[in-house]
């Protein structure tokens, strides 16, 4: 069974994300004439981001679920969907995309996060 994104964190984005469709598709290009593309799979991952407001605290939540619970990324887990209430997906960290934040102020971070939606 996967994890959980953890409650101690802000189960939302700020205002806006990103999210799109994944690429299932496979392309070849002959010797001569126009390329071939045909459906490879339809189980292909699909891109999520978003940025949070993190407390100082939070931050070492999400640094602790991040390289313990989670092996360092390696491990998928489930994230509320923000398309549908209640709704919830099942995500991972792609390769070289590890959490990332910046302090704003004082205390308040803001912290970049990028996912593939799993199928």
């Amino acid at each position: 069974m996967a994890e959980t994104w953890p409650v101690e964190l802000p189960q939302c984005f700020i205002v806006g994300f990103s999210e799109g469709e994944g690429d299932g598709l496979l392309e070849y290009k002959p010797d001569a004439g126009p390329s071939i593309t045909r459906r490879r799979t339809s189980a292909a991952v699909r891109p999520l981001s978003g940025q949070m407001r993190l407390t100082r605290a939070q931050v070492v939540t999400l640094r602790d679920f991040y390289n313990a619970t989670l092996m360092g990324g390696a491990l998928p887990f489930s994230f509320p969907d923000p398309t549908v209430i209640g709704g919830t997906l099942l995500v991972r960290f792609p390769k070289g995309a590890a959490p990332s934040w910046q302090q704003v102020t004082g205390g308040v971070f803001r912290s970049t996060l990028t996912f593939e939606v799993l199928p």
